[in-house]
């Protein structure tokens, strides 16, 4: 397969990841309570879910006609091996899951540690810090400050835990 080839493939892949990632979180937008107002709770959600699916299809069209420009080096997973693309993928999915059963606040620490461990780093005092403090800062941000749901775990609820980071009662 030529490297040109390949990029177009890698692209579709992006966009397809975009375009679902985009799905779920407009399923996800359509939990959050409406109220009479006509910018509401939902409003922002919602237009950040439609953008991502947006992009995700106008990636995918730049694929379909080619306009993919032209490959960097190092470019993507070109010169990567299996075992960390592998990994990539695995904490995407680690997200889902963790969200899934225990919340945002947790799913963004597990993540984090993760992603890093992925990428080298093996300093773990850093990444649990690292971790900790990213985590309160984006629970506080979008559950806080831009009031964004935040729905409780399927096995645990966090939420009893994490809402005085966000001073919801």
């Amino acid at each position: 397969m030529d490297h040109q080839q390949y990029k177009i493939k890698l692209e579709y892949g992006v966009a397809a990841v975009v375009l679902l990632v985009g799905v779920f979180f407009i399923i996800q937008a359509f939990t959050i309570e409406t109220s009479r107002e006509s910018i509401g709770p939902r409003t922002l959600p919602m237009i950040l879910a439609v953008a991502l699916v947006l992009g995700g299809v106008w990636l995918g069209l730049r694929a379909k006609l080619g306009k993919v420009g032209e490959l960097q080096e190092n470019y993507g997973f070109l010169n990567s091996d299996s075992k960390r693309i592998f990994l990539v993928i695995a904490c995407g999915m680690l997200f889902v899951l963790t969200f899934w059963g225990f919340g945002y606040f947790a799913a963004v620490f597990v993540t984090l540690i993760a992603m890093l461990y992925t990428f080298g780093v093996r300093n773990w005092f850093a990444m649990i810090v690292g971790a900790v403090i990213l985590a309160f800062i984006f629970q506080w941000v979008f559950m806080g400050v831009m009031l964004l749901n935040d729905p409780k775990g399927a096995i645990i609820d966090m939420r009893p835990y994490t809402n005085w980071i966000t001073g919801a009662k």
